[in-house]
């Protein structure tokens, strides 16, 4: 016993491992962290096979890893410290001014650019009876450069989007740019501080550019009447775990339409894997969850079709069809134009259950919009789904 009092620190060290080794054992495994904003690695069931193949050792340390005890709270310890010491960057996520956080994108994929421009091309030269309108959002970091770092080298957004508008060659697609609207109004909350999207002013914004590029009216924003849901923490938050960033707020219009479906049902799998009734544009359940972003439309669904009673530009015997193909970052701005088109089809390539082809032989649209982030649209492999 003296001979362990020697050595005080492997007595405190081995009590430190056999404290946590019995609270491990006691502790139940969570299955989803609010913190990181995703699923955790639950205990991995044994067999030889995945013994001799590594699976199971490789998966059973990441289970280690995300059900350590008390794991959210070192996690915030580790972002305390790393702020006292002055990092400015986590996971490629940078930290900017007055709370805002920028995803640190330096470089881009040339060939995937290319092929997803030819996949344009490709399929939009089959209906050139259709106007198409493409237009790609800047992120961010463009927008707001007023709040970035100093000595920042990142991608230049706007020569690229430029360059990619002058590579579409099919006669019937027009592009489109809401680098001035956005611009405009940098002082205003139109991107998220902890989130790659925009906002839903900066949606609204965006939406306003379109229809007016249509012919069409954009319904006045402030006639709308504004829910706010505070409490928002985004991706690049989960990404920092930042332990004094400052949440969003999430605003969104009660629109009133008169049906909507996704992937021809009236329900939807909710993110508990369960079956909800889908009622109007949001899922509001959603809300008081930390994914609060997933309440727009319901999340990323492969076809949604919203029939409105809101079109301003309604004709009688008529009915105005437009078909969105979009990224997340569509979520937010489809409930707009409802007040402009009597039918809004949306479809997400990352979750369509049918071939495009198919699909547009048995539809036809007044328009149809192709609408990405940037980011999104330079990594996007889905694009070759438009050939099929």
């Amino acid at each position: 016993m003296k001979k362990i009092l020697q050595y005080p620190l492997v007595l405190l060290f081995t009590l430190f491992i056999l404290v946590f080794f019995i609270m491990d054992m006691f502790i139940s495994r969570r299955e989803f962290s609010e913190t990181e904003n995703r699923y955790l690695q639950l205990r991995p069931d044994f067999s030889v096979k995945t013994l001799m193949n590594g699976k199971y050792t490789t998966t059973y340390e990441t289970y280690i890893n995300d059900q350590f005890v008390l794991r959210d709270h070192w996690i915030n310890l580790k972002s305390k410290a790393e702020y006292f010491i002055g990092k400015q960057e986590n996971n490629s996520i940078v930290y900017g001014k007055n709370h805002y956080m920028f995803e640190k994108f330096d470089q881009v994929d040339q060939q995937r650019i290319d092929k997803n421009v030819a996949s344009i091309n490709e399929f939009f030269s089959l209906y050139s009876g259709t106007p198409v309108t493409f237009a790609i959002i800047p992120n961010s970091y463009m927008i707001l450069e007023d709040k970035l770092p100093y000595g920042l080298n990142l991608i230049n957004q706007f020569e690229q989007i430029d360059s990619i508008y002058n590579q579409i060659q099919a006669p019937n697609v027009s592009t489109l740019s809401f680098k001035e609207s956005l611009f405009a109004h940098k002082n205003n909350y139109i991107y998220y501080m902890t989130d790659h999207h925009w906002t839903t002013y900066g949606a609204y914004l965006s939406y306003s550019d379109f229809v007016k590029s249509k012919g069409l009216s954009p319904i006045d924003y402030n006639s709308l009447k504004a829910i706010e849901v505070p409490g928002f923490y985004g991706t690049y938050y989960s990404k920092t775990k930042l332990f004094n960033a400052l949440s969003d707020t999430i605003t969104y219009f009660d629109i009133p339409i008169d049906s909507i479906t996704i992937d021809g049902k009236n329900t939807v799998l909710d993110a508990d894997k369960k079956e909800v009734p889908i009622n109007g544009l949001y899922n509001t359940a959603q809300f008081a969850k930390r994914d609060k972003y997933a309440a727009f439309l319901y999340g990323n669904n492969g076809v949604t079709v919203v029939k409105s009673k809101s079109n301003l530009n309604h004709v009688d015997g008529k009915t105005s069809r437009i078909l969105v193909i979009k990224d997340s970052y569509g979520n937010s701005f489809v409930p707009f134009l409802t007040y402009n088109y009597d039918e809004v089809v949306v479809v997400d390539l990352r979750a369509i259950p049918f071939k495009m082809s198919e699909f547009m032989q048995t539809n036809t649209f007044d328009d149809i919009l192709l609408i990405y982030n940037f980011m999104n649209f330079t990594s996007d492999t889905n694009f070759a789904r438009l050939k099929y």
